[in-house]
């Protein structure tokens, strides 16, 4: 069974929410997600959570019927067994869509992780190839190489197949931990939720594909300048605070 006709159901939520006279935020704020949210929903790039559709419907003040079909239907027009069956398999199959991993941009982060591979791969070579020649200050090149090597492990997870959608209790309890099989985030004073989760995750690609693409620079820069010393070992670590802006920020909001 196909699914929601995006192209249908995109046009028709704009359509209620300018005829309300919202905003996609003041929309987004009364539904407890985020405007690039709705804004992905009426661009027909995404569609939204089922736990969404009730709470959607009653801001639009339509019926989910309404909602589902994209289109206003008059009030005495009854739904007949087969059109509420295939209703809920286009729930299910939207339902299966929207959780699926690495969301509808995943070909586009995807091909962003491919090319950050690239000075990535030159970094290790460079870095390796430090160690092994200048045995005396190995340790200038092995906090850059265990950094590449992290950003390359995690950037593949957030990238590719990071969940985009959180599951419907992180919205129902108060939950400061992400957990994703061996994957765990856990942060005191962060809040993890399908309000936070969605900027958290694109600042984790982000801090992943810089990382990877710059810290054997920085460490061959760092060198160059200063000498194999404390500075150049020790100045690629300082991702790490862009990898705790990326999770602190949004979840404090």
């Amino acid at each position: 069974m196909d699914g929601i006709d995006r192209e249908r159901f995109g046009p028709f939520v704009a359509k209620l929410r300018k005829e309300k006279g919202l905003t996609q935020k003041e929309l987004a704020q009364r539904i407890h997600v985020s405007d690039k949210a709705v804004s992905k929903w009426e661009r027909s790039a995404g569609l939204p959570d089922i736990a969404l559709l009730i709470p959607l419907a009653e801001a639009l003040d339509v019926t989910v019927t309404e909602l589902l079909q994209g289109r206003r239907t008059a009030a005495q027009t009854a739904v007949s067994a087969d059109e509420a069956e295939a209703m809920v398999r286009r729930v299910l199959t939207m339902s299966d869509q929207e959780q699926s991993r690495g969301g509808p941009d995943r070909k586009k982060w995807g091909l962003r992780y491919a090319l950050c591979l690239v000075p990535a791969a030159a970094s290790m070579w460079w870095l390796v190839r430090g160690m092994a020649d200048d045995a005396d200050h190995w340790l200038t090149y092995q906090p850059a190489a265990v950094m590449t090597v992290l950003a390359c492990v995690f950037g593949l997870y957030f990238c590719l197949f990071a969940r985009t959608r959180l599951p419907w209790y992180y919205d129902a309890d108060d939950i400061g931990f992400y957990q994703d099989g061996p994957v765990r985030i856990n942060m005191p004073g962060v809040r993890f939720n399908n309000r936070t989760w969605p900027d958290m995750l694109r600042g984790l690609r982000v801090w992943a594909l810089l990382t990877m693409a710059l810290s054997g620079a920085v460490c061959a820069l760092a060198k160059w300048l200063f000498g194999p010393g404390p500075l150049a070992a020790y100045l690629p670590m300082g991702s790490l605070a862009g990898l705790l802006a990326a999770i602190y920020v949004p979840g404090r909001k």
